[in-house]
């Protein structure tokens, strides 16, 4: 018996949230099932099955209970996908509630406190790794699942090939010596090996291993008039789920779902639900462009996904924030895309620019023509709606001093100057320089200027009080001295005559004396005070400034092409 997926949305409550979060920023084979679609440049108008990486790399899991929403579709179907992201229906099962667990020994709760190792036992479920493989021939999953009736075993498809297998047990001993009573021979899940159980019980209903290419897909729901949404992990989910062992290793999982969902979803987390619709439907529009761009980068794809659900890609936690809103948002931009000059556009987006956006190659390295920074008057409008819009932070030349030892620089100097030593035609910062005791500088630019001292944005100044012992005069760019003493100066009469007392120098406003190196006493202690506004990288869109355009009567066209001068949107 097979069935299909669902095609239309269940009713269900939607949770709002204000979260709006910045967008920070591997090889193999292309995989039945684990596949990114094939360069992504294929179909960008369609809408896509999204794979989106949920617990993976540190954060994989032994095992994951599953649990149907109320009213969004019951039972599950197993199965696979094709390299077109077609879905192979293997099996079903009608139960409500399951777990799906690696192929070892896995001790596992009933709660999403889920599993741990056999030789870690904090749960008296298991679920072993070896069974009795049943000397019976079986075709199919229907073949299968009526023997099973008869035997009390489970289908597994191994390989492509399907098994009758009996019982979960911990060692091979004991299922050897099940296997002498029933006339079978002993098996193991394998290293790539998938257990799907009754939640609360060892019993298996389904066991799947596709080896290291083929992961395993639990499709939610058995009715085709309903779109399944299931409870995973204190979360609920549109769509299906991936299951795979890379390297033999614990599961990987996944979210399947739909480019649309998938949209709905982030701009639900990216942005709050509530704000103006056109706002969302910038953001929802940006998610499918950054969606498709980190596919043509393949950052994920060794790992088995498109992109990941964190601020290292887009921010996705299902779909806990989405609400009518958010759906309609993404419904109405279901086929559109920022292009430039007729090529998909790399775009990037951030929560607050603080009054100016800024050009790619001032924060990272490439330059794109529509990512060339603009002067933003909109998004001081809403300032008071923004949590820590400006902001001030303090160091301590000391402070500094550490900073700059953990990271490996100046080892043994003392900082004894900070500055902005360098903006960007937009105003923003571009390079900072630490002067130390010895007379060496250190510098850091473009997004360096932000991350190193971990500030919210690049849009800010410096400003000093007090002084330090040690301080020093500039005599050139690299040589500075601690001190006048035994300096000779040319005179008017160009006569060679030594320094003495305040020194004084020619600027611009006429002849002003020099105060004693970096100003104030010796015993005062040297701080410097950051004053800011804005969160994020400076790249791209500001979310506030498109939430104020919007408020201002902008379309979500118009947010674009003002964020990304340039170019066009069908």
């Amino acid at each position: 018996m097979k069935r299909k997926l669902f095609s239309l949305m269940c009713a269900a409550s939607m949770a709002l949230s204000v979260f709006p979060s910045a967008v920070a920023e591997e090889e193999s084979p292309l995989l039945p099932g684990a596949n990114v679609a094939a360069e992504q440049e294929t179909s960008l108008q369609e809408d896509a099955t999204v794979i989106v990486g949920l617990y993976y790399g540190s954060n994989t899991l032994d095992a994951v209970n599953l649990q149907n929403a109320s009213g969004c579709g019951n039972g599950y179907q197993f199965g696979y996908l094709d390299d077109s992201r077609t879905f192979h229906s293997l099996g079903y099962t009608e139960e409500i509630d399951i777990s799906v667990v690696k192929g070892e020994n896995v001790w596992y709760g009933t709660h999403d406190s889920y599993v741990c190792y056999f030789d870690h036992i904090t749960s008296d479920i298991l679920v072993g790794s070896w069974h009795v493989l049943l000397p019976i021939e079986v075709a199919s999953w229907e073949d299968a699942f009526e023997k099973t009736l008869e035997t009390g075993g489970f289908p597994a498809w191994i390989d492509g090939n399907w098994q009758l297998r009996y019982g979960s047990y911990a060692t091979q001993e004991e299922a050897q010596t099940a296997a002498e009573t029933l006339g079978g021979t002993t098996v193991s899940a394998g290293s790539y090996g998938i257990s799907v159980v009754r939640r609360g019980t060892s019993q298996i209903l389904f066991q799947f291993d596709g080896g290291a290419d083929l992961p395993l897909i639990v499709k939610p729901g058995l009715d085709d008039s309903i779109k399944a949404v299931t409870w995973m992990k204190n979360s609920r989910y549109f769509g299906a789920f991936q299951y795979s062992r890379l390297n033999g290793g614990d599961l990987t999982v996944s979210s399947v779902l739909s480019l649309d969902d998938y949209a709905n979803c982030v701009i639900s987390r990216e942005m709050s639900s509530s704000w103006p619709l056109e706002a969302l439907k910038a953001q929802a529009v940006c998610a499918r462009n950054y969606y498709e761009q980190k596919v043509a980068d393949h950052q994920h794809r060794s790992q088995g996904f498109d992109i990941c659900d964190t601020i290292h890609c887009q921010v996705y936690f299902g779909m806990g924030s989405t609400n009518e809103r958010t759906a309609q948002a993404a419904e109405e931009t279901s086929k559109l895309r920022i292009w430039y000059q007729g090529s998909r556009a790399d775009i990037f987006y951030f929560a607050s620019d603080g009054g100016a956006t800024e050009a790619s190659q001032n924060v990272w390295v490439k330059e794109y023509p529509y990512l060339c920074g603009v002067i933003d008057p909109y998004e001081a409008t809403v300032a008071d709606k923004i949590s820590k819009y400006n902001w001030t932070v303090t160091y301590t030349a000391d402070e500094l001093t550490e900073l700059l030892h953990e990271k490996g620089y100046g080892i043994g100097a003392k900082v004894i100057d900070f500055q902005v030593s360098e903006r960007t035609p937009n105003g923003n910062v571009k390079r900072i320089t630490f002067t130390l005791d010895n007379g060496k500088t250190h510098s850091f630019a473009k997004d360096s200027a932000r991350i190193f001292l971990g500030l919210r944005s690049i849009r800010y100044s410096v400003s000093r009080s007090g002084a330090t012992i040690g301080g020093c005069y500039y005599v050139d760019q690299d040589d500075c001295l601690q001190s006048v003493d035994g300096l000779y100066a040319i005179g008017g009469n160009e006569t060679l005559n030594q320094v003495s007392g305040a020194p004084y120098v020619i600027t611009g406003s006429g002849i002003e004396a020099l105060p004693a190196p970096y100003g104030g006493t010796p015993t005062d202690e040297l701080v410097f005070t950051v004053q800011g506004s804005g969160n994020g990288h400076n790249v791209g869109m500001s979310q506030w400034g498109a939430y104020a355009m919007a408020l201002q009567g902008f379309t979500f066209e118009d947010i674009l092409k003002f964020y990304f001068p340039g170019v066009e949107i069908y």
